[in-house]
């Protein structure tokens, strides 16, 4: 039962996110719950750790600034009792650079009493980082 329920509430973060909705993302997190990147580079401005309520907000404030997504799909969701692993497809254009990025990435979520305490990105960083410079 719990593996249905973090399923679900990590769908409800990608509808929060694709309407916008912030405050509710930020809601679903634990106190110090984190996003991060595996992979990182010093070139996409995203591309840092951002933990704890006061930060996740500047992180989808710089993707906001920054990207403007074509396609976000979730393609498939894999659970067990405190892990959600989802494979996406995402598309999307670099503002300042007017690069476009098409790549499938997977998103690694842990929750634990019903919030999310990590979020880790696994990405074509290699042309993620391109499509910024």
């Amino acid at each position: 039962m719990q593996t249905q329920r973090n399923t679900e509430l990590v769908k409800r973060i990608y509808a929060a996110f694709g309407s916008g909705d912030v405050p509710t993302i930020v809601d679903a997190f634990a106190p110090d719950g984190a996003i991060s990147f595996e992979g990182a580079s010093p070139a996409v401005p995203w591309h840092r750790t951002a933990r704890g309520h006061g930060e996740l907000p500047q992180f989808f404030a710089a993707i906001a600034a920054t990207v403007e997504f074509e396609a976000f799909e979730p393609l498939a969701f894999v659970a067990s009792d405190e892990v959600v692993a989802v494979r996406l497809h995402l598309r999307y254009r670099v503002k300042p650079t007017g690069k476009l990025v098409d790549e499938q990435q997977v998103h690694w979520w842990t929750l634990a009493s019903g919030k999310v305490t990590d979020l880790r990105h696994f990405e074509d960083t290699r042309q993620v980082a391109a499509a910024c410079v």
